[in-house]
């Protein structure tokens, strides 16, 4: 009689065939649940430092470690630095002479005395009256054959807020941000008058319209660029959520609201399209879609990509990638990328993608067989980006007007979310359009060293400044 060895159970076949599938389907289900809760906690060590996630959803306000590194810099100016210490002016508005009078311990009577010097001292304030009313009598006469006659006049409703007034409130409504009902409390406190709603919104609408031709002036010498900065944003119009697009030189900025974020969206405003040269993005999959254009990676957002892959992943190969980027980067700073500096950042990039190739895990087991495509791990992800995108990611070396990151879109777009912050969202999708056309309008003339309150008063006049090409005056 066979005799079962000690340890041991003798069971029937079908009994071990469902035991042996049973232990296969809670081991793919292990598998699963880990690698779930290792993605959820991924998620919670992100934050602004680490990811694209704006610092607004940083979870704990404690200090983030982030990329600086210390300059050895005192805080503060630093030497050389001019200042902006308040001057004495050439033209000033009022002179109130301050005479020497009285008599010295001598007996002399100071009045008498002839004048040494006159030390000049100066005061900026505001005048007691900030708005004044201006009044046009038109004269008015009747011919001795019945015609009626009137005197040419500037104006032609009977009462009516000026040119300056409706400036003011563009600009610091669309400048400065301030909702239409904290402007009507500023207008009423310091200006003694009571501006409605339509007013406001008319004088952004007038703006809007005047600055038309320069809009489209503005975007077709975008196109011409040789390095372009592009970004988008999400917006709140009428409870919906729309996308602003911007497109940034140094002396240059356009801002489009669309309904759409990816192609679509960028295809609608065209400027993708048109444009041949060199675009600096964020990695965003929609720009890829346009084969046309040199594509340009922003390295802030991978360094922060890297460095969640080194602290969160204990990945080498990232932490040798963020050293190499910001070495280039310093090189590039220092003017230094010489021929063999360029084949040292090569050679050593190579070598980072061969090493992390080794470092990465490798596929599933193949006792455990699963449908489909295996997920691929974020620093899986980030590793192809190296591999396959090597071009893009080392433009800045490669072309001179190239920077290392996208930031200059970054600021431009910036106040984009401010806007959102301090008004909640656009009622209405005309109200968006027009905040985006002011504002690009704004952005430009302050990249040039223009006035930002002259040049919306030449806009508002109908006579918005040549900013392409770049011209002085309106």
């Amino acid at each position: 009689m066979f005799q079962v060895p000690e340890g041991y159970i003798l069971i029937k076949k079908e009994e071990y065939e469902y035991l042996l599938n049973t232990i296969q389907q809670m081991s793919e289900t292990i598998q699963k649940l880990t690698a779930r809760i290792e993605e959820l906690e991924s998620q919670l060590r992100k934050n602004s430092s680490n990811s694209h996630k704006p610092p607004s959803t940083d979870v704990y306000r404690k200090p983030i470690k982030n990329n600086r590194t210390q300059s050895g810099k005192h805080q503060g100016a630093q030497p050389g630095h001019e200042g902006t210490t308040l001057k004495l002016s050439e033209t000033p508005d009022k002179i109130i002479p301050c005479k020497a009078e009285g008599i010295c311990e001598c007996g002399q009577n100071l009045e008498k005395l002839a004048i040494k010097n006159i030390e000049r001292r100066q005061t900026y304030e505001l005048p007691e009256k900030l708005i004044e009313v201006i009044e046009y009598q038109v004269e008015v006469k009747k011919c001795t054959c019945g015609k009626i006659h009137e005197a040419i006049c500037p104006q032609t409703s009977r009462v009516e807020y000026g040119k300056g007034i409706k400036t003011l409130m563009t600009y610091l409504n669309i400048q400065q941000m301030i909702p239409f009902d904290r402007l009507q409390e500023f207008s009423r406190d310091f200006l003694g008058v009571n501006i409605s709603d339509g007013v406001l919104e008319k004088s952004n609408t007038d703006c809007y319209n005047n600055l038309e031709s320069t809009e489209s002036e503005i975007k077709e010498a975008i196109v011409q660029e040789k390095v372009v900065h592009s970004d988008e944003k999400s917006l709140k119009v009428e409870n919906d959520k729309q996308w602003v697009h911007s497109y940034s030189t140094s002396l240059l900025t356009l801002y489009f609201i669309v309904a759409k974020r990816g192609m679509d969206g960028m295809s609608e405003i065209g400027i993708t399209r048109l444009f041949k040269n060199i675009l600096v993005h964020d990695r965003w999959a929609s720009y890829d879609m346009f084969e046309h254009i040199l594509h340009a990676l922003c390295n802030a957002h991978l360094l922060r990509d890297l460095k969640f892959v080194h602290e969160e992943k204990q990945k080498n190969w990232a932490k040798d990638m963020i050293k190499l980027l910001l070495m280039a980067k310093e090189k590039k700073d220092k003017g230094q990328l010489t021929e063999l500096n360029l084949h040292i950042i090569e050679k050593a990039y190579n070598e980072i993608i061969s090493d992390a190739l080794n470092e990465e895990p490798t596929q599933a087991s193949p006792q455990i067989k699963k449908r489909g495509r295996k997920a691929k791990s974020e620093s899986q992800n980030l590793l192809e980006v190296f591999i396959n995108r090597k071009e893009d990611v080392l433009r800045f070396i490669y072309e001179p007007l190239v920077p290392f990151d996208n930031n200059l879109a970054e600021r431009d777009l910036r106040m984009i979310k401010l806007k959102q912050k301090i008004s909640g969202c656009f009622r209405k999708e005309q109200s968006a359009k027009v905040f985006c056309r002011i504002r690009s309008y704004i952005s430009t003339s302050r990249k040039q060293g223009k006035s930002v309150y002259d040049a919306l008063k030449c806009a508002m006049s109908g006579y918005p400044l040549k900013l392409v090409p770049i011209l002085n005056g309106c």
